[in-house]
C-alpha cells in the first residue's frame, strides 16, 4: 500500500511538472493593434482573425495589445512588440524610423461595407444647408481625431491641397479630439463642430450598430468611385497591414505568414475577416510626399524647390530622353551616310524600272491596236475595195468614151469630167481610210490636244463600220447640244472607243438581228466639268460570275479573244484622268460608261 501511494505521488508530481514546464516554455507573440474606436470587446473582435496562429503554432501564445498611435510607436521603439496591425499611413510613418515590413494585409467586410480600404469623408449636420462643397469650409471649425490620423485628417488635407492651391488662406480651425473616432459624430450632432472628418464607412457602421441615423448627416465634397458603397470625399487607399518588427527573426516571420495564409475567412455576426498578401503602398507614400510628413518631412518647403522635387521624375525622364535623342542623332547621321548611296542606287534602279515599265506599256498598247486592226481587217478590206472598184469602173468608162471616134466626144465632155471627179473622190476616200489606219497604228507621241468629241466618236464608228454592217445594225448617236472640246490624247481615245464598240458587237452575235441595238450617247456633266460617253448594246448582259473579273488581263469569253481590250481600255481611261465602268441595263444588255475630264491636270 505504501509503495502504491509513493508511485501515485511520483506520477502526479511528474504530470504537474510537465504542465508547469509547458506553460513556462510557451513563447509569447505580442501583437499591438491600433484601437481607433476603443472597442469594449477588443479581443473578441480581433482574436478570431488570428486564431490560425495559435492553431498552426501551438508552442506560442498570442497576446493582443490595444494601443493608440503613440503607444504603438513606443512599443516598437522599446522592442516590446513582435508584430503590429495599424493603418497604412502609420506604417509609412514608422518605416522612416524603424525596421518594419508588411507581411500580410487584412481584408475586412462588415455587412458588405469594405473596411479593408481606407478613405476619408467630410460630414456635416443635415441642417447645415450652407455647406455643400469644400470651399464652403473656409473659416469654419472642423473636428478630427489627430494630425497623425491617416484615414481622416491626412487624407482630407491631401485632397484639399490637390484641388485648391490657396488652401492655406482658408483659415480652417482644426479641432483634434483624439481616439475614439466615434465621438466626433456625437460632437457634430451637438453642434460643437461645423463639420467633421471621419474614416470612410465609419458612419455606415455606426448606423448598422444603431448609434447614429444617417439621415441626420450630409456629405461634403462627393468623390465618385464606382462600386464603392460608402460615403467618400477622398481617394481610396489600401487597407491595414500586419507589420513585422526588427525583433522578429526570419523563422518566426515565415511561420506567422504561413499560418495566416492557411487561415480561412472568419465570419462573426456581420463581419468577414481574412488575410492576403500585401499590396503596394506606393500611393500612401505619395500622399506623405505631397504633405511633407513622415519620411518626407525633411524635404524643403521652398515653393520652387517643392515644385522641382515633386516633379523630379519628369526631369529624370527628360534627361534620359535627351541622352536618347543625342544617341539617336549620332546613329541617324551614321545611317544617313551609310544609306545615302544605297538610296541613290535604289532610286536609279527605280527610275530605270519605271522607264522599262512605260516602254512595255507603250508596246502593249501598240500591240493591242494591231490586234484590234487584225479583227477589223476584213472590214477594212471591204472599205478599200469599194472605192477602188468604183475608180476602176469610172476609169474604164472614161477610156471607152475616149476611144470612140465620133463627133459626140465633145458633147460627152461633161460626163467625162464628172467621171474624173468621181475617180478623184473615190481615191481620196481610199487614201483617208489608209491614212486613218496609219494614224491608228503608229506609236504614241504622247501629245495632248483639244479635240472635238463628236467627230472622234464618228471616226471610231468608221473604223468599225464593216463589223456594224455585218451585224446589220444601224448605230444611234445621241449628243447634247454645244458640247465642249476636251484636252486629251486622240489615239488613246480612239482605241478605247473602238474596243468598246467591238465588245458591244461581239455581245450581240447570238441575238436575233431585229433585236440588236447599238446606242452611243455623249453628255456633259457641268457640275464636275466632265464628259460622259456611253456605249450600250442589247446583248445578254454581264454574267454575275465574271462581273468582278471583267477588267483583269486575259479575261475573255471569246475563244479567239486575247482578253486585253477592257484591261487596256480602263488603264488608258485612268491615264487620261477618267474612269471606265461596265454595268447591266435595266432594259437588257450592257452599257460601258467612259467618263473623261474636259481639262485634266496633265495640261499645264
Amino acid at each position: 500500500m505504501i509503495l502504491a501511494k509513493k508511485v501515485r505521488s511520483s506520477l502526479l508530481f511528474i504530470l504537474l511538472l510537465c504542465i508547469i514546464c509547458s506553460e513556462v516554455a510557451a513563447e509569447e507573440i505580442h501583437i499591438g493593434i491600433l484601437d481607433w474606436r476603443t472597442l469594449e470587446d477588443f479581443e473578441q473582435h480581433w482574436l478570431p482573425s488570428l486564431q490560425s496562429l495559435e492553431k498552426e503554432m501551438p508552442a506560442h501564445r498570442i497576446v493582443l495589445h490595444p494601443m493608440t498611435l503613440n503607444e504603438l510607436n513606443k512599443g516598437v521603439a522599446d522592442n516590446q512588440l513582435d508584430f503590429l496591425i495599424t493603418n497604412p499611413g502609420h506604417y509609412v510613418a514608422l518605416s522612416s524610423e524603424y525596421r518594419v515590413a508588411p507581411l500580410a494585409q487584412l481584408q475586412h467586410l462588415k455587412a458588405g461595407l469594405p473596411l479593408n480600404h481606407v478613405g476619408s469623408v467630410v460630414l456635416t449636420h443635415q441642417g447645415r444647408q450652407d455647406l455643400n462643397e469644400f470651399t464652403d469650409l473656409k473659416g469654419l471649425t472642423i473636428g478630427a481625431v489627430s494630425p497623425e490620423s491617416f484615414g481622416g485628417y491626412q487624407l482630407m488635407l491631401d485632397t484639399l491641397h490637390l484641388r485648391y492651391s490657396d488652401i492655406k488662406s482658408w483659415d480652417i480651425h482644426w479641432n483634434f479630439t483624439g481616439f475614439p473616432m466615434d465621438q466626433l459624430v456625437e460632437k457634430l450632432l451637438n453642434d460643437e463642430f461645423d463639420a467633421i472628418v471621419l474614416r470612410s464607412c465609419l458612419a455606415e457602421v455606426l448606423a448598422l450598430e444603431g448609434s447614429v441615423d444617417l439621415s441626420s448627416l450630409r456629405l461634403i465634397g462627393t468623390q465618385a468611385i464606382d462600386t464603392y458603397p460608402c460615403m467618400i470625399s477622398s481617394a481610396v487607399y489600401p487597407g491595414w497591414p500586419l507589420l513585422r518588427t526588427a525583433k522578429v527573426n526570419d523563422t518566426l516571420a515565415r511561420q506567422v505568414l504561413a499560418a495566416l495564409m492557411k487561415s480561412d475567412s472568419i465570419l462573426i455576426d456581420q463581419d468577414v475577416m481574412y488575410w492576403q498578401p500585401p499590396v503596394s503602398y506606393q500611393s500612401v507614400y505619395e500622399v506623405f510626399e505631397r504633405l511633407r510628413i513622415g519620411p518626407f518631412a525633411a524635404f524643403p518647403h521652398n515653393p520652387i524647390m517643392h515644385w522641382l522635387i515633386m516633379h523630379r521624375h519628369w526631369f529624370y525622364g527628360a534627361f534620359a530622353l535627351l541622352i536618347l535623342l543625342v544617341l539617336h542623332n549620332i546613329r541617324a547621321e551614321y545611317l544617313v551616310r551609310k544609306r545615302t548611296q544605297e538610296l541613290e542606287w535604289s532610286q536609279q534602279c527605280q527610275r530605270e524600272a519605271e522607264q522599262i515599265a512605260l516602254h512595255h506599256q507603250d508596246e502593249l498598247r501598240h500591240a493591242s491596236r494591231f490586234t484590234l486592226m487584225g479583227e477589223l481587217a476584213a472590214g477594212l478590206a471591204h472599205e478599200l475595195n469599194q472605192p477602188l472598184t468604183a475608180i476602176a469602173n469610172y476609169a474604164r468608162g472614161s477610156v471607152r468614151h475616149l476611144q470612140r471616134q465620133d463627133q459626140d466626144l465633145l458633147a460627152r465632155r461633161t460626163q467625162l469630167v464628172e467621171a474624173s471627179e468621181q475617180i478623184a473622190n473615190q481615191a481620196d476616200q481610199a487614201a483617208a481610210v489608209i491614212r486613218n489606219i496609219r494614224t491608228f497604228l503608229k506609236k504614241d507621241t504622247g501629245e495632248y490636244n483639244w479635240l472635238a468629241i463628236v467627230p472622234l466618236v464618228e471616226n471610231a464608228l468608221l473604223f468599225c463600220q464593216t463589223r456594224i454592217k455585218q451585224a446589220q445594225i444601224k448605230p444611234q448617236l445621241q449628243c447634247d447640244d454645244h458640247l465642249p472640246d476636251i484636252f486629251s490624247h486622240r489615239i488613246h481615245l480612239l482605241q478605247i472607243l473602238a474596243n468598246l464598240i467591238t465588245n458591244a458587237l461581239d455581245a450581240m452575235v447570238d441575238v436575233d438581228v431585229d433585236q440588236r441595238e447599238l446606242c452611243l450617247s455623249i453628255h456633259q456633266d457641268k457640275a464636275n466639268n466632265r464628259l460622259i460617253i456611253q456605249v450600250a448594246d442589247r446583248g445578254k448582259g454581264i454574267d454575275a460570275a465574271i462581273e468582278k473579273h471583267l477588267f483583269e488581263p486575259f479575261m475573255t469569253t471569246r475563244k479567239e479573244g486575247m482578253g486585253l481590250g477592257l484591261s487596256l481600255s480602263r488603264s488608258l481611261a485612268e491615264a487620261l484622268g477618267g474612269q471606265l465602268i461596265l454595268k447591266n441595263r435595266s432594259t437588257g444588255g450592257a452599257m460601258a460608261e467612259l467618263t473623261l475630264p474636259i481639262q485634266p491636270l496633265l495640261q499645264e
